[in-house]
């Protein structure tokens, strides 16, 4: 039997209140909600999930509070088959929460409460733990612990994929092997909206692989001076949130396992669109044979559309 995929991530790990909206925006002072979910979130724990769901070895390193909103993230994540031993809970420090509202159309509006105590700083950290990994997922939330872990990773040839949202932190691109950013951070590096030509401003050395998540237009990525494109897959989309947590936590499965940059981005294109059809940053994740299945239904005019001429 082929070994599990062993994952480490590092990042947010927070509590969302999810609710689903009947119209948005709202015209009067009270808008009725048709569905309410109280889940875990943030971007590394997500795509902690999703690659537990897929059937890997997964490894968190996070903060929360050590309080009510903390107690029930980490119970979820445990839920999942997430190992949390190294979640840490500083002294007095809160929990991320998020108020998510989601639209009748499945776009998502997210509402932060950064806490407070969640400063993270690299005493104690069991770095000897990271050559259990095959690859290293950070989201650059928690700096000192994410560039420890990466700086680790490099010196053990261990590959490592980053997630960022926007520029904040973005000195940790520098050590990133999968540099996987959102539209909206792809355009504050670029200092304009043209995800093609950002591809080029993104990468920070030349091995470095570099691709863009573009929500309902799909995924770019350059691989040895070719652009690629992915188009979004067709599902009934309820809820995006979490979307792109969920895509880099299945690219990371792939990472981990070998697999080409294809491969990769197919895959974790296909797990993303398939956790759309449920409300949720969670609901929806599937496992690994559900998304080979779709896969394997994919047409060979599908297949051709890949390639960005």
């Amino acid at each position: 039997m082929t070994p599990k995929p062993r994952l480490l991530m590092v990042g947010l790990s927070c509590l969302d209140h999810i609710w689903q909206v009947e119209r948005f925006p709202p015209t009067q002072s009270r808008t009725p909600a048709t569905a309410y979910r109280l889940q875990g979130g943030g971007p590394a724990a997500t795509a902690a999930v999703t690659a537990a769901k897929l059937g890997a070895e997964v490894e968190l390193w996070t903060i929360h509070g050590a309080d009510a909103a903390g107690d029930a993230a980490k119970a979820e994540l445990e839920s999942f088959g997430v190992d949390c031993s190294q979640i840490r809970t500083p002294l007095n420090a809160e929990t991320f929460v998020s108020a998510i509202l989601v639209t009748p159309e499945g776009e998502r509006y997210i509402f932060p409460y950064y806490s407070k105590g969640l400063m993270d700083n690299t005493e104690g950290l069991e770095l000897s733990r990271v050559n259990k990994a095959d690859c290293v997922l950070v989201d650059a939330r928690h700096p000192p612990m994410s560039e420890a872990v990466l700086h680790e990773a490099k010196r053990l040839g261990i590959p490592t994929v980053g997630d960022f949202s926007n520029m904040r932190n973005w000195q940790l691109a520098q050590y990133i092997d999968y540099l996987i950013v959102s539209e909206e951070c792809a355009a504050e590096v670029l200092g304009r909206q043209d995800p093609e030509v950002a591809l080029t401003a993104l990468r920070q050395f030349d091995e470095q692989f570099v691709g863009i998540t573009l929500g309902e237009q799909g995924f770019i990525y350059d691989h040895q001076g070719q652009m690629w494109h992915i188009p979004a897959f067709n599902v009934k989309v309820v809820d995006t949130t979490g979307a792109g947590d969920v895509f880099h936590g299945a690219y990371a499965y792939g990472v981990a396992s070998a697999w080409s940059v294809e491969r990769c981005g197919l895959f974790a294109s296909v797990t993303a669109a398939l956790k759309c059809s449920q409300l949720g940053g969670r609901a929806g994740i599937p496992g690994a044979s559900e998304v080979n299945e779709l896969l394997l239904e994919m047409s060979a005019k599908e297949m051709e559309e890949m390639e960005w001429m």
